[in-house]
């Protein structure tokens, strides 16, 4: 039976260098607030509908929820028109498509992902590693606003593509935040957490990841800890 191998994109895999980031910030205020200031909130591990309703406390819930769909397709818009500045800044990690390559023998690879569909998409596209994830088995930031709801939902999309069940230790969660881990320990899954974002080893050793990597740049360390 192969993996299902679940990978964040933000921190984990590569950096977009604040370029999604302000055009999330700028959809924000079109969409949602254009008079309101936004409220600081750290976007580390978080789906982005959680940032949104962050970034806009004084905001009712139920505003934000009537005008989410119409602020995805506004960041995805702005973010599109920015791609050669996308391009340009976006940095792919030490390591990340050697290990997508050398773990294909070991199972199915996905993105799961706080960031909405398109921008995911987009993200990884200007990296050149669609190639290695199945984008249509993958769960985003716009399927749930909270990340333990998104393994579920790539696990059933996965069984229902490659005809297999995948659950607890069938599932792996790669990323750099405590976020990653919480939402794979919620089910049974294996955890990998990579110090490649902002947190240190020593903040996510606390919370008891199946393995722990600097970075991912020894493959073979990389499909150690995700083999088990």
């Amino acid at each position: 039976m192969k993996l299902l191998i679940l990978w964040d994109i933000d921190g984990t895999i590569l950096s977009s260098d604040g370029v999604a980031a302000a055009a999330m910030r700028d959809a924000m205020r079109e969409v949602l607030s254009p008079t309101t200031p936004l409220a600081h909130t750290s976007y580390a591990g978080k789906t982005d509908w959680r940032i949104v309703r962050e970034s806009l406390p004084l905001l009712a819930a139920e505003v934000i929820h009537a005008r989410l769909h119409d602020f995805a397709a506004a960041y995805a818009q702005r973010l599109t028109a920015q791609r050669d500045e996308l391009v340009r800044r976006s940095r792919l990690f030490p390591g990340v498509r050697a290990a997508m390559e050398a773990l294909r023998p070991y199972g199915y690879q996905a993105p799961l992902t706080g960031n909405i569909a398109a921008v995911a998409r987009l993200k990884l596209e200007c990296v050149g590693l669609l190639e290695h994830l199945d984008v249509a088995v993958g769960a985003y930031g716009d399927d749930h606003h909270e990340r333990p709801a998104l393994v579920p939902l790539a696990a059933a999309r996965a069984a229902q593509r490659y005809g297999q069940p995948f659950s607890g230790q069938q599932l792996v969660i790669i990323g750099d935040t405590p976020h990653d881990i919480a939402c794979g320990q919620a089910h049974g899954a294996r955890t990998i957490a990579v110090a490649t974002g902002p947190y240190s080893r020593a903040a996510l050793a606390e919370h008891r990841p199946d393995a722990l990597l600097d970075d991912l740049s020894d493959t073979a360390a990389v499909v150690a800890a995700v083999a088990g």
